[in-house]
């Protein structure tokens, strides 16, 4: 048992670091291009390498590639949005609202994949939903500006994208799928972002690599810990019967850390509304996952 609660909050912790790195990363168009095509190209051969998938019918692995494609393709667009509206406003609260995203994934699960629902879900959703008003209430003292409304359109937008990701990543579990084919969930997924960035550098001739490679590096580094991290702590939640906390437990430590990261190091001044929020936030995450 200890050692599946120190593998989630391990999860956790990595997961916050994401966020660190990820806010340090540049925002300007040129360097930003950049950041994305390495960190993306090394993250996609890390997956490649440390989780290669299995022989496969090719059907299927064409039909697995119809829901991880947009998966990806959303994934791309969220974290571009995301990037933009931490480089524009508070960090804290742009990485907060789009880690609560698995609100969205269950409301869809319910809505179209037909899966059970308690009272206990639906008031976590409802703490999250609360959390995520008095999220915008804190706007005044965030670091945006209190009538940037863009910068909560682009905060709105990578929530909404990242949670219609993470569905999209539920439905290959309940589409009969072969377990061999189901390898080929993160491989597939991981190159799109690569593609995708070191394409958009070549057509807009941007290339900057020698300003942003440092920091792609450890952004490519913390982003494959975590992913080593949350199957770890799957494996050792499993036999235990304990699976359904290792998202809560990671989730919830992701956001505190990184709360406080953005309050006592980057010196973001968070009013009774946003730690309030924090605080919905991390009860609401809880009570989703349970089923």
């Amino acid at each position: 048992m200890t050692d599946a609660i120190l593998l989630m909050l391990a999860t956790g912790v990595l997961w916050a670091l994401v966020g660190v790195v990820f806010g340090s990363a540049p925002s300007d168009r040129d360097r930003m291009f950049s950041f994305f095509a390495i960190y993306q190209t090394l993250f996609a051969a890390f997956v490649w390498i440390a989780q290669p998938p299995a022989a496969a019918p090719a059907g299927e692995v064409l039909r697995l590639a119809a829901l991880m494609v947009p998966s990806g393709a959303m994934e791309i667009a969220a974290f571009l949005l995301l990037k933009i509206a931490m480089g524009r406003g508070s960090q804290g609260i742009a990485w907060c609202f789009s880690q609560s995203a698995m609100g969205v994934s269950f409301v869809c699960s319910v809505a179209f994949l037909g899966n059970p629902s308690t009272v206990l879900q639906w008031t976590g959703l409802v703490l999250t939903l609360v959390a995520l008003v008095l999220f915008a209430k804190d706007k005044p003292s965030s670091g945006a500006d209190s009538n940037d409304a863009f910068y909560w359109r682009l905060v709105f937008g990578a929530f909404a994208l990242i949670g219609a990701g993470q569905f999209l990543r539920l439905i290959p579990e309940y589409a009969g799928f072969q377990e061999s084919t189901l390898t080929w969930r993160l491989p597939l997924m991981s190159p799109i972002g690569a593609v995708f960035w070191v394409s958009a550098c070549a057509v807009k001739r941007i290339w900057r690599p020698g300003s942003v490679w440092r920091v792609s590096i450890a952004c490519a580094a913390v982003v494959a810990l975590g992913q080593v991290g949350f199957f770890a702590a799957t494996k050792a939640a499993f036999p235990l019967r304990i699976t359904s906390l290792v998202m809560p437990v990671a989730i919830g430590t992701c956001i505190l850390l990184f709360a406080l990261w953005c309050r006592f190091v980057r010196r973001e001044r968070m009013s009774w509304a946003g730690w309030t929020a924090v605080a919905l936030d991390l009860a609401g995450i809880a009570l989703l996952s349970l089923g």
